[in-house]
């Protein structure tokens, strides 16, 4: 089943990037309209960014046109969707619960960054990595823990915004 979920996860990601992108020509300065755009395009081709770059965009999703509670209902519904939440709910709902999840997933970063990862299972591993958007199924245990470490890298520098 998580192979099918997986798919209809991935069916999204061309929503929510061409929605980035759009929300993205709205920013009043082109140089990190320019960034995001490219890390956009990066992300399309398949290449996984680099901490620096995302760490170059965070600050245009907090008080701009990319915050949650000012993003497009359709770019809401679709990262939902990636999210496995319902989209079928008014838009205030789907930004509450989004923002509840995100919320969820941040406490659930401090507690693995506090633990460490060593304390997790392979099948504990591979369901942190699920929850935070990446098919482990076909992944071995070192390839997860690498990839969850680098989440948590970046979550550990996000924490202060």
């Amino acid at each position: 089943f998580l192979d099918t979920y997986e798919r209809i996860r991935r069916a999204r990601y061309p929503q929510v990037l061409h929605s980035l992108r759009l929300a993205a020509l709205s920013l009043p300065q082109s140089q990190p309209q320019q960034l995001l755009q490219h890390l956009c395009a990066q992300v399309q081709g398949g290449a996984q960014p680099h901490l620096a770059q995302l760490l170059a965009v965070r600050s245009l999703f907090s008080g701009s046109l990319l915050a949650l509670n000012r993003l497009q209902v359709d770019h809401v519904r679709a990262l939902s969707q990636v999210l496995f939440l319902t989209p079928h709910l008014p838009a205030s709902f789907l930004r509450r619960r989004l923002r509840s999840h995100i919320l969820e997933i941040h406490h659930l970063d401090r507690a693995l960054l506090h633990l460490g990862l060593g304390q997790l299972s392979e099948e504990e591993l591979r369901a942190a990595c699920y929850l935070r958007g990446l098919n482990s199924t076909h992944l071995g245990q070192a390839e997860c823990r690498a990839w969850l470490e680098q989440w948590l890298r970046l979550s550990r520098e996000l924490q202060g915004t």
